[in-house]
């Protein structure tokens, strides 16, 4: 009888304790899965403060030049600061100063009071008193174009806007709305609305 009384103690010993670890088990399981979802909440908020649009450093007296796969410099741009941001890639400019230097066309300048560029620097936006000057070369004068934004396509060397614009070509001038410059293929075309008086070339 003692040795069947211990038997039996002992088998009540050995079930209490594997349903104690099956309680122990799913307590824990019950415990991670919580403390799980509650850092999966704190988290979120930081995540998205992580991607939101602040800037992560700015350049004072910004400059930049593109070289070409002959390392010859085509294209410049500086700025009095610029300012990153990581969310995007995106950079903005005050006072930019775009400048394309290929040997090969005409000097243009195109300045701003302000400027956007994306992420791989082919697009910038340039917003506020936009001036775009092409230098005199041989017997072309000097091309002027203002307005309040323009869009420069850096790779493709165009300048396209959809705004009202003022155009002085030497002694000619002429206003009209929406233009684009191909300074590769050395094309200005004004949209709609041209108006302007034209100075025929002086004759030696």
């Amino acid at each position: 009888p003692d040795a069947a009384h211990t038997t039996m103690k002992q088998r009540f010993y050995d079930r209490f304790a594997a349903v104690l670890s099956i309680v122990l088990l799913a307590g824990l399981a019950g415990t991670t899965y919580y403390l799980a979802e509650l850092s999966s909440i704190f988290r979120g908020p930081r995540a998205a403060r992580h991607v939101s649009h602040e800037p992560d450093y700015f350049v004072e007296h910004f400059a930049l030049t593109r070289m070409n796969t002959r390392g010859e410099p085509v294209f410049r741009t500086s700025a009095a600061r610029l300012v990153h941001f990581p969310d995007d890639d995106s950079s903005e400019f005050v006072s930019p100063v775009l400048v394309s230097l290929d040997p090969s066309r005409p000097l243009v300048t195109l300045r701003a009071d302000r400027g956007r560029s994306t992420r791989d620097g082919e697009q910038t936006h340039l917003h506020d008193h936009v001036v775009m000057t092409r230098a005199a070369a041989g017997d072309k004068p000097e091309l002027q174009v203002r307005t309040d934004y323009v869009l420069v396509l850096a790779n493709e060397d165009v300048a396209r806007t959809d705004r009202p614009v003022e155009i002085t070509y030497g002694g000619s001038s002429l206003t009209g709305v929406g233009m684009e410059f191909n300074n590769a293929a050395r094309v200005l075309n004004v949209r709609s609305q041209v108006r302007g008086v034209w100075a025929a070339p002086a004759r030696n």
